[in-house]
């Protein structure tokens, strides 16, 4: 019964972000998903679709390392725990330390994406900003979920499958989100 108590701690503790709003719930690799096709909508010059592709490509490199790095901390986590005297306060400081990095992750994405978004014309500019209206006013399947894939599922390691504005405004593998201003 212990050990099921302590996998019930942190799955609680890995859960605390599931009712979040659904600009909050966006996802990089959903998005990159999509990207392709906003893309192709905009017409991008040689310019724009160079710093487009840098971008993408960092991007895809930035959410590579993350899955890495959580399914390490999966693993450290799921370790500890079938431990004798475990301390679920020294895995709390692990999920602290990885929301902390999430957080400059998210940024460093965000500011990505804006520079693309800046290098847009306003034609541009005002079809991602429909693109990004038609993701918000999706209908959620099930509680607190907006459309795609369920959390944790990767997308083709890295290719797909997380929410985000064009790859960048979403988050992570393993539920992890990184909305405009969120985790």
């Amino acid at each position: 019964m212990q050990r099921s108590t302590r996998l019930l701690a942190l799955a609680a503790a890995f859960c605390g972000s599931a009712l979040a709003t659904p600009v909050m719930d966006w996802r990089a690799p959903d998005l990159l998903m999509m990207a392709p096709d906003l893309k192709g909508t905009l017409k991008l010059n040689a310019n724009q679709a160079t710093l487009w592709n840098q971008t993408e490509s960092r991007t895809r490199a930035l959410l590579r390392e993350r899955q890495s790095r959580q399914e390490q901390l999966q693993a450290r986590a799921l370790q500890a725990l079938q431990a004798n005297g475990v301390e679920l306060r020294a895995l709390a400081g692990a999920l602290d330390g990885e929301d902390t990095t999430l957080l400059a992750e998210n940024h460093q994405l965000r500011e990505w994406w804006l520079t693309v978004n800046d290098a847009l014309d306003d034609v541009q500019r005002q079809a991602v900003a429909v693109f990004l209206a038609e993701q918000l006013q999706r209908k959620p399947e099930g509680p607190g979920r907006g459309d795609g894939p369920p959390r944790g599922e990767a997308g083709g390691g890295g290719h797909g499958g997380h929410k985000g504005a064009m790859g960048g405004m979403g988050g992570g593998p393993g539920g992890i989100n990184i909305g405009l201003g969120g985790r």
